[in-house]
């Protein structure tokens, strides 16, 4: 719900919590500058403030009239049944499905984990697959060579006789 601004003195001290609590209750960084009696650009100079970077500030919807859930259905909502819905209950209401960034973060790096230890696990299996059953060094890769390459010999020399 938004409520008119009324023009002001610009005071000796603007405060990231004063506006912190502007963007609370809905005011507009052009809404800022005329509340504040300063320019829009020192408005923006404000909002490079890492607090206040990227914040916009909140828009409240308030009903036209009171909503009130009169069905038998249990607790759905996070609301108990009965409850009225207004504008202060939304700011009490905590929905249970709502994470914090931390934890958004922490579940990232995890499926993240994850991935990796998949990955790798993929990796050793694919390399285990393809490599041969027995391992040969290549003194005995050339031996065997050598072997075979006589034996041909000797089936050669046997063929020519006449």
């Amino acid at each position: 719900m938004r409520t008119n601004v009324e023009p002001g003195e610009t005071p000796e001290k603007i405060t990231v919590s004063m506006i912190d609590q502007d963007l609370k209750d809905g005011v507009s960084k052009s809404e800022m500058a005329i509340k504040y009696g300063i320019k829009p650009w020192e408005v923006d100079e404000m909002f490079k403030h890492p607090f206040l970077k990227g914040r916009r500030p909140s828009r409240k919807k308030a009903l036209s009239f009171t909503f009130v859930d009169d069905t038998d259905t249990p607790e759905i909502t996070g609301i108990p049944q009965g409850d009225t819905m207004s504008d202060t209950d939304d700011e009490d209401f905590v929905d249970p499905n709502q994470v914090t960034l931390d934890q958004a973060i922490d579940e990232a790096i995890e499926n993240v984990e994850e991935a990796k230890n998949q990955m790798q696990q993929t990796q050793e299996a694919i390399v285990e697959m393809l490599s041969p059953t027995e391992f040969e060094t290549p003194e005995e890769t050339l031996l065997e060579e050598v072997h075979k390459t006589e034996e041909e010999l000797e089936e050669d020399d046997d063929t020519f006789e006449l």
